[in-house]
């Protein structure tokens, strides 16, 4: 029995992540990378994961929304919104945040999706204060601590 649930823990974290990657935007490169400087395509083209900033400060780094698979029982029971940044004072470590993307939102994106897909029940308030610690220590471990702060700007279940 008990390596039938271990079974059926696994399908769900691995559906969950399946359903975060599926959700999750993709954006295609631009060009072929030809002409220009390296510094002037790395400028012109936005990082992969990052949204234009539209809070009006210049130290928030916004990401792209991501979504994961809330179950109930073995069954998908709905679906879990996320969106998400970070502040960074130093404008250095802004840029080097930025050219991590990648690797944070991957970071992020596994925490989301083992909390949607495991520890939260449908129909609870999800645990904001357990998301906002783990994904700090996510970015405390990519990046450095203390050298930015993981906010939150909206967590929704549908």
């Amino acid at each position: 029995m008990l390596a039938l649930m271990k079974r059926f823990a696994f399908l769900r974290l691995f559906l969950a992540g399946a359903a975060l990657a599926v959700t999750c935007p993709v954006l295609a490169s631009e060009g072929g990378g030809h002409g220009g400087s390296k510094n002037e395509s790395a400028v012109a083209k936005p990082a992969y994961g990052i949204r234009p900033n539209t809070s009006g400060s210049e130290t928030f780094v916004q990401f792209m929304p991501a979504a994961a698979t809330t179950f109930y029982g073995l069954r998908p029971a709905g679906q879990m919104h996320f969106e998400y940044g970070l502040d960074i004072k130093n404008a250095a470590m802004r840029k080097r945040a930025i050219a991590l993307a990648p690797r944070l939102r991957a970071a992020y994106g596994k925490i989301l999706a083992q909390y949607a897909g495991s520890l939260y029940s449908p129909g609870e308030v999800p645990d904001i204060d357990y998301l906002a610690t783990r994904m700090q220590s996510a970015t405390d471990r990519i990046l450095g601590k203390g050298r930015a702060t993981f906010l939150i700007a909206t967590l929704m279940v549908q």
